[in-house]
């Protein structure tokens, strides 16, 4: 037991003569003073009070705003935010913490892509966060991310202040959308298909389909099949007057900003059984469908028309080339000839 004493201490002495040396020759390993330090240290300690946060990626800048619990897109107007979204962001950026220094030689920004942002070729996100009255609360070039870079499934990113050389690996997580599209709140409305007593779609020739029913529990008809002709699939009518339900946007612009064509319109119009009328024009534009919604209604319907009209009226919406394709449904979209007998 002596002997085994003895060793240990003898080991000990050892490794702590050969650290001695090290440092007194200064090649001891050192800790920079940031390491375990939040990355924005004002923004973590008033997280309650951001007000603005402000992105550029590349050449596109995103600018979110806050009032009261709610946070709009200043780049569309002031269009609603995805609110849990932008906390998630918020949240990621107060937990930063700096783990240890990377490069701080510019030609090798680009590699953790903490070069700085503003050209087209950037892959770096400036975030620049502020409270209500504009005071800055922090600033970060954001980079690549490393998942599990960090062990135990820890994820990491590459950040540098601007106006500094010094990279850094910091961990955390982070989701900060370069397209201003991504910010946006993407729902839109929700008529299903079950709640649709008819249908309406009229391509800008005048050409059009009707699919209607008399009640909830009857199948939908399209009042224009023609005798030589058959329906694609049993669901396609209710594929058809469902477009509505579940709606997104992919995109949105003021309606004050946007000239809606008099030429080239395809126009849907829907009913529901409740009394609410929705009517949807739609028209192609630099390879985009955008979208004007309107509607009316009466009985149980008055309401919920009312909300969708304040709600739609301020805005064109762009919507995914799926959504428009099934707006602008044709007769040969919907019918087939059938199959021969015996083959």
């Amino acid at each position: 037991m002596q002997n085994k004493g003895l060793a240990w201490l003898l080991g000990a002495t050892i490794v702590a003569v050969v650290v001695a040396v090290l440092v007194s020759r200064g090649t001891a390993p050192r800790i920079d003073p940031l390491a375990g330090q939040p990355v924005l240290p004002e923004a973590a300690k008033r997280l309650g009070d951001i007000g603005r946060m402000a992105l550029i990626h590349g050449d596109q800048k995103t600018t979110l705003t806050k009032s009261g619990e709610a946070w709009s897109v200043v780049e569309r107007g002031g269009y609603a935010a995805e609110t849990i979204k932008v906390r998630q962001a918020l949240l990621g950026l107060a937990d930063l913490k700096y783990v240890e220094p990377k490069t701080a030689q510019p030609n090798a920004y680009p590699r953790l892509a903490v070069e700085d942002a503003g050209a087209k070729d950037s892959k770096s996100t400036l975030v620049t966060l502020a409270d209500a009255n504009g005071a800055l609360l922090g600033e970060v070039l954001a980079g690549n991310h490393r998942a599990g870079q960090l062990g135990g499934g820890e994820g990491g990113v590459y950040v540098r202040k601007p106006g500094t050389t010094q990279s850094w690996l910091a961990r955390g997580n982070l989701d900060l959308a370069g397209d201003t599209a991504a910010w946006l709140d993407k729902k839109l409305m929700d008529l299903p298909a079950a709640q649709v007593k008819q249908a309406v779609l009229t391509q800008p020739d005048g050409s059009k389909v009707t699919l209607t029913r008399d009640k909830p529990e009857d199948k939908l008809r399209l009042v224009e099949l023609p005798k030589d002709k058959k329906l694609k699939y049993d669901s396609v009518l209710d594929d058809a007057a469902g477009v509505l339900g579940g709606l997104t946007l992919d995109d949105v612009r003021p309606a004050k900003d946007f000239t809606f064509p008099s030429d080239g319109v395809s126009k849907a119009q829907f009913t529901a059984f409740s009394g609410l009328v929705v009517s949807v024009d739609l028209v192609d534009k630099d390879g985009l469908s955008f979208a004007r919604i309107t509607a009316t209604g009466s009985g149980d319907g008055q309401k919920p028309a009312t909300d969708l009209a304040a709600q739609t009226s301020p805005w064109i919406y762009v919507l995914s080339s799926a959504k428009a394709k099934t707006l602008r449904d044709k007769l040969d979209d919907l019918t087939e000839a059938p199959t021969p007998k015996g083959s």
